[in-house]
């Protein structure tokens, strides 16, 4: 068995939702023995000015980069919106870009999770075909809100008793509306091996949404391939299947 140190995992969340909705992710990975940090997103929750998706990904790269500048490997994991993030953090933070720098540790994967993974030069919008992305959102000066908690449970935590997902619609806080429509300008699928945790039963992201995300990750790969997962579940996994969503990051990771 490998003694190799295991890698750091950060856990990237969703658009509207508050890190300790992943709380149960991050408690249960570091069960398993791996150093975990969760982010809370510069663009949920209102602010004076709301700040953008760069915002977000310069928040993750800084916290990556201190870790990797003390040689350790890291793995991002990230959801839903959190996909976009993870790419656009990960400029010159890659392993292989790294180690031709003479420099040890770097991201070593990236697992996305049922994620929105626009190709270089596209946004969120251009994924979901509309600014406002489902009809129980509204626009509240720079902030896009949930309007509806009904209907949001209904499609967000689809696979949560109705009481339940309107519960944890309710727990979703405003997100800065500027954030979708900014656009990715760093293919880190091209650089860093990807897996991606596919939910069959996403009424969110789609399962042929989710079909051609990948599909357009693949054409700009090179040959190489998503490392797909598929599971039975909706698109707030980490709510309703947590100890799903870590057993496929840990297969994801060679470690289950």
């Amino acid at each position: 068995m490998s003694t190799a140190p295991k890698p750091t995992i950060i856990v990237i969340p969703g658009s509207f939702c508050p890190r300790n909705a992943y709380d149960p992710i991050i408690s249960d990975l570091k069960s398993h023995g791996y150093p975990v940090h969760g982010m809370e997103l510069e663009t949920v929750g209102k602010r004076d000015k709301a700040p953008g998706m760069y915002d977000d990904a310069a928040a993750v790269a800084s916290l990556v980069t201190g870790l990797t500048d003390k040689g350790k490997d890291v793995v991002l994991v990230a959801h839903s919106y959190g996909g976009l993030v993870a790419c656009e953090a990960s400029k010159g933070l890659a392993k292989s870009a790294r180690e031709k720098e003479g420099k040890k540790g770097g991201i070593v994967r990236i697992v996305f999770v049922t994620a929105v993974v626009p190709t270089v030069g596209h946004s969120v919008s251009d994924i979901t075909g509309n600014a406002v992305p489902v009809d129980y959102v509204g626009l509240e000066g720079e902030y896009l809100v949930i309007t509806d908690a009904s209907k949001c449970g209904h499609i967000s935590f689809s696979d949560l008793p109705p009481e339940e997902a309107v519960i944890w619609a309710a727990k979703l806080t405003p997100h800065s509306a500027i954030s979708f429509a900014q656009k990715l300008t760093y293919a880190a699928y091209k650089d860093i091996p990807v897996s991606y945790l596919f939910c069959e039963d996403d009424k969110l992201v789609t399962p042929e949404q989710q079909n051609k995300i990948i599909a357009g990750l693949e054409s700009e790969m090179g040959g190489k391939t998503v490392d797909r997962h598929p599971v039975k579940a909706g698109h707030a996994v980490n709510v309703s299947q947590p100890k799903t969503m870590v057993d496929v990051v840990r297969k994801a990771l060679g470690h289950a």
